[in-house]
């Protein structure tokens, strides 16, 4: 809390939130007990579930086509047919159940959601959307991106990478990495299809896609809207999403995409710190109404046997305007009524070359890239207290030049390194140069040992730089450096798995906002040690059963502020299954442990863990699908905010057709 109530909302405002971790056993020796204890049973997998295609693409975490089995940092990938199998309303219960990961949300619907990659904060997570970032630094989140935007009607994909990457992204890549892959027109001729869905709690959702094919050009275009609650209820969300793409071949050998997307979201929801539904005094909304755009074009060339080149260029272009509702001091202090509006605008170019020469089991990749980002904000409210609003503005303009290059080679036919290093000239900062190194063994026929080693770091926001009241110019980037070792063990031939990994995660130079100086400075170091484990069962053709979960140890530093909204220990499992012509069922539970929390009514306060049954059943009756879903089961009562009910029972129903 500090001194000042006069200055109460702007210190929110100003206020960038040091990343801290609460404390929890660390069972390092798990990696070497589960190696010594599971003996080999057939070729090694790809990845433990959920899982998606075996053969070798590029997934998050390089630009060197490999499977995710074959990358040394742990990613996890969902297909489309496994985002259906789910039956989720939002992006945000799939990510949920993904191990080292924990979603939280104030409420049900309306307020901002974040994700956390193993216990760091969510502005240290680089979201991306068909390789566009999201992130945006004029915020007052630290450039954390809310998950509440995306429709999960138009993802084809998700990728998550657990683990630093800026080797390979840059700058945001902190703490890991999600990717969103929008759907793609395939294939020759016309296709397309729609949905549409219902269910408790004012949740809606209607859209389509329409695809055309030719051998030489391929090309859709989609929409899709989804609503929860509504204007009687205590929060409401609508989300419009409207992409198309086109793929062609301009020359022979040269294959070129051209993609946009834009997002309009508009939401209403009592403030994070305000006490909710059940213990709000201000009973007025905070309202946000926002725009995002991405465009980009990318051109792949073959220029001779194993000598590639890629050529990129996007634009992410993001508008909002909210107006901030009053919060009652309560215990704490009291926040007045405002308004902001953002601006803020990322260009990027990119060109690299790869060369695979046959034979030789190794690969290579280097390039260069720049970007500019443009930002701005103004908030008008009575921040001081003086009787009449004041009006708190900055714009902000920075220029990244890069060169990277990458490396993967196989030492033997079981041992693959991988190595990776990225120079980052960022405008106002030194360079900030992150390598990566990697190793996989294959030890025997279905055991595989992974080592990874890797830096991370994220130029400070445009809001701490910035901002009239804290801002500090002289900032400098806060780190991290990560060290892990995984292993992995194929239980039987038809694709079970048990895996575990242990890490050590170094962050340093966080920024914090000291009290005492009222100005965001770097000071803030933690170490983050945890173990994730992970097992999937495959025992029967069709049918999935996963088991994982993460345990995180924290050592503190430098004086930081307890670590809010984030559990010490999750927990997930779920269960797919296939009848064939009847259908398919999955039910999937997650599992969170306690977890510290603050709110203007009650201060600091300890929230209990929860436990949380999903389920779904699919049936698809030739070009028609039906799914009948029912969230929280249980109907459990519970809350990830002080005073924000979650989502409690609430049953489902979509009907979709294709052609």
């Amino acid at each position: 809390m500090h001194a000042n109530p006069h200055v109460a909302a702007a210190t929110v405002l100003a206020s960038t939130t040091a990343t801290t971790l609460q404390r929890a056993p660390v069972a390092a020796a798990t990696l070497l007990a589960l190696a010594g204890a599971l003996g080999p049973t057939g070729p090694a997998l790809a990845q433990a579930a959920p899982s998606t295609a075996a053969e070798t693409v590029v997934v998050t975490g390089t630009r060197i086509a490999i499977t995710p089995a074959g990358l040394a940092q742990q990613v996890t990938v969902i297909d489309r047919q496994a985002l259906q199998q789910m039956g989720a309303a939002r992006i945000e219960d799939v990510l949920a159940r993904l191990t080292g990961v924990y979603v939280d949300q104030a409420g049900s619907s309306g307020s901002f959601a974040s994700m956390y990659m193993r216990g760091a904060e969510n502005s240290h997570l680089l979201i991306l959307l068909d390789g566009v970032k999201l992130n945006d630094p004029t915020t007052t989140r630290g450039s954390a991106y809310d998950l509440s935007s995306l429709d999960l009607a138009q993802i084809e994909r998700i990728e998550v990478l657990r683990g630093p990457a800026s080797a390979v992204y840059g700058g945001e890549a902190l703490a890991g990495v999600l990717h969103i892959i929008t759907r793609r027109a395939v294939g020759t001729g016309l296709a397309g299809g729609g949905y549409v869905g219902a269910g408790g709690d004012g949740h809606r959702r209607i859209g389509g896609q329409f695809a055309f094919g030719t051998p030489a050009l391929q090309g859709e275009v989609s929409a899709g809207r989804g609503e929860e609650g509504g204007a009687s209820r205590d929060a409401r969300l609508r989300v419009d999403t409207v992409k198309g793409s086109l793929r062609f071949q301009p020359l022979a050998g040269v294959d070129a995409s051209v993609f946009a997307t834009e997002v309009r979201r508009e939401s209403a929801a009592f403030a994070d710190d305000s006490g909710g539904p059940r213990l709000a005094v201000i009973r007025d909304k905070t309202t946000r109404d926002s725009r995002d755009r991405v465009i980009g074009a990318r051109v792949e060339a073959g220029l001779s046997a194993g000598l590639h080149a890629s050529f990129s260029a996007s634009m992410y272009d993001r508008r909002e305007s909210a107006n901030n509702a009053a919060v009652d001091g309560g215990v704490r202090f009291p926040v007045p009524a405002f308004t902001s509006d953002t601006d803020f605008e990322r260009g990027n170019l990119a060109a690299s070359v790869r060369w695979e020469p046959a034979g030789l089991g190794l690969s290579l990749v280097a390039g260069v890239e720049h970007q500019t980002e443009e930002g701005s904000l103004t908030s008008i409210g009575d921040f001081f207290g003086a009787g009449t609003p004041q009006t708190l503005t900055f714009a902000l303009e920075r220029d990244t030049s890069s060169v990277f290059a990458e490396a993967l080679v196989k030492l033997t036919p079981a041992i693959g390194l991988q190595v990776g290093v990225r120079n980052d000239k960022v405008q106002g900062i030194k360079a900030v140069t992150t390598p990566h190194l990697g190793l996989v063994w294959e030890v025997r026929p279905g055991s595989t040992l992974k080592f990874a080693a890797n830096e991370g770091y994220k130029p400070p926001s445009f809001f701490a730089l910035g901002f009239a009241i804290g801002g500090n110019p002289g900032l400098q980037p806060e780190r991290s450096r990560n060290a892990e070792a995984s292993f992995a063990q194929q239980l039987n031939g038809a694709g079970s798995l048990a895996q575990v990994t242990v890490f050590e995660t170094r962050y340093r130079d966080l920024v914090d906002f000291d009290g005492n100086t009222f100005t965001n400075v770097n000071r803030g170091t933690i170490v983050v040690r945890g173990v994730e484990p992970e097992v999937t069962l495959r025992m029967l053709p069709g049918w999935r059963v996963t088991l994982g979960g993460a345990l995180l140890s924290i050592d503190e530093r430098d004086g930081l502020q307890p670590l809010r909204n984030r559990p010490e220990k999750t927990a997930h499992l779920s269960a797919q299954g296939d009848f064939g012509r009847f259908g398919g069922v999955f039910a999937g539970v997650r599992v969170s442990g306690g977890f510290l929390d603050r709110a203007n009514p009650t201060g600091d306060i300890s929230m209990p863990g929860h436990t949380v049954l999903d389920a779904a059943y699919t049936v698809a009756f030739g070009a028609w699908r039906a799914k009948l879903a029912v969230d929280n089961v249980l109907d459990k009562t519970y809350e990830q905010f002080v005073g924000f009910p979650a989502q409690g029972r609430r049953v489902r129903a979509e009907v979709a057709a294709s052609f």
